[in-house]
């Protein structure tokens, strides 16, 4: 029953997503941080906070997803589909990479922070889909 429901109503995913970021935000830890360098400027953030916003973030597009399905206003499913589907796999290479950040070497060729600042402005980007469906 819960598998069906996930598979018609993708955006219990994005209410599942932020009661799983919920409880991440508590059982981390409260000062591991990790550090993004845009230029010449570094975001130092703490996963803590980060948890919190992704958790409001996909709480609050799960209840406007919720709130429009259940007064029958009709979405473009395919628009639906790409934000919830998009937004969680890119959000998941944001965390892979991250992960590859902390983990890797000075001397590593590879530029992991470029990649996780562009798959989070992806995430970003997707984000704006769910007004772009709402205006059409």
């Amino acid at each position: 029953m819960i598998l069906e429901l996930l598979k018609n109503k993708s955006y219990f995913f994005l209410l599942l997503a932020a009661i799983s970021f919920l409880i991440l935000s508590f059982i981390g830890d409260k000062n591991e941080t990790f550090v993004i360098n845009v230029h010449d400027t570094y975001y130092v953030i703490t996963f803590q906070h980060a948890y919190i916003l992704l958790c409001l973030i996909f709480f609050i597009t799960g209840l406007i997803y919720f709130f429009f399905i259940f007064f029958e206003i009709q979405f473009i499913s395919i628009l639906s589909l790409i934000h919830v589907y998009g937004s969680l796999i890119f959000l998941g290479i944001f965390f892979y990479y991250l992960g590859k950040i902390n983990s890797s070497s000075i001397f590593d060729s590879i530029d992991y922070n470029l990649r996780a600042i562009i798959s989070l402005l992806i995430f970003v980007g997707l984000q704006f889909l769910i007004v772009f469906n709402l205006l059409i």
